[in-house]
């Protein structure tokens, strides 16, 4: 429950209860770190490291960390004030739980278990995956700004192999700017399909994870009203061997 969630954490935990916006504004961001932090406490398991990538002043991060206490969570963010605010807020709570990291997350190169963006802007979204892909660690992200998706050094789009055999990269480029059209003032229909591009967008991402095989869920953060960019991506990894598990095991003790 998303209410008696939010009223059992300490005031400096929450985040809205640390910074001044409107009810609604407040409401609705409870609702969106509610969605990703079910979701990440279902998968985690003791001893996993969760990094918070984009991590702003801490608003999902540190609600991970007082939830998850037997897991290890690392916020990274190229901001530095923004870095130091999440450092105050952890050192006050006490956290013993949390690390950060002040880099873009492109350089970030350490063993995780499970990635979480909360609304990776553009591209964010694909070098988030790719660095979760890369770690096989599962992931949880809600993508943002579709609009501002295009071909870079390190990715071309569409991604998967199916989006490529139906859309030139300039008609995929046109279907993110449509997926940006979801905004609650603007006209029903509208907003309808911009959340079906959303739809489309995410799928071929989702696409080109499973083609790596990943097992993939899109999903709309609930309620759906919490915000115009309301989808979310579970990404989970191909199910490790007993052998594998023994050597992630070995290594994992050598390091503690």
């Amino acid at each position: 429950n998303e209410k008696s969630f939010f009223r059992s954490l300490p005031p400096l935990v929450s985040y809205t209860k640390q910074r001044k916006m409107s009810n609604i504004r407040a409401v609705r961001k409870r609702q969106q770190l509610n969605n990703l932090v079910a979701m990440v406490t279902e998968i985690a398991r003791p001893g996993y490291t969760v990094v918070d990538f984009c991590s702003g002043t801490g608003h999902l991060g540190i609600v991970l960390a007082h939830t998850l206490p037997d897991c290890q969570v690392i916020l990274i963010e190229n901001k530095e004030e923004s870095l130091v605010r999440a450092q105050r807020r952890g050192a006050e709570l006490g956290l013993k739980n949390i690390g950060f990291i002040q880099a873009n997350l492109d350089y970030f190169t350490g063993p995780f278990e499970i990635g979480v963006a909360l609304h990776a802007c553009g591209v964010a979204t694909d070098m988030v995956m790719e660095h979760c892909i890369k770690a096989g660690a599962a992931f949880v992200i809600s993508p943002c700004c579709y609009g501002f998706i295009q071909n870079a050094i390190k990715f071309s789009f569409p991604k998967s192999k199916r989006f490529q055999e139906t859309l030139t990269s300039k008609e995929h480029m046109i279907l993110c700017r449509f997926a940006d059209q979801t905004a609650v003032q603007l006209h029903p229909e509208r907003r309808l399909v911009g959340k079906q591009c959303m739809g489309l967008v995410d799928l071929d991402r989702s696409w080109a994870a499973e083609a790596h095989g990943y097992s993939l869920q899109v999903m709309t953060m609930e309620p759906d009203s919490c915000s115009p960019k309301n989808n979310m991506l579970l990404g989970k990894p191909p199910h490790k061997t007993g052998q594998e598990v023994d050597a992630d095991q070995q290594e994992a003790a050598l390091h503690n």
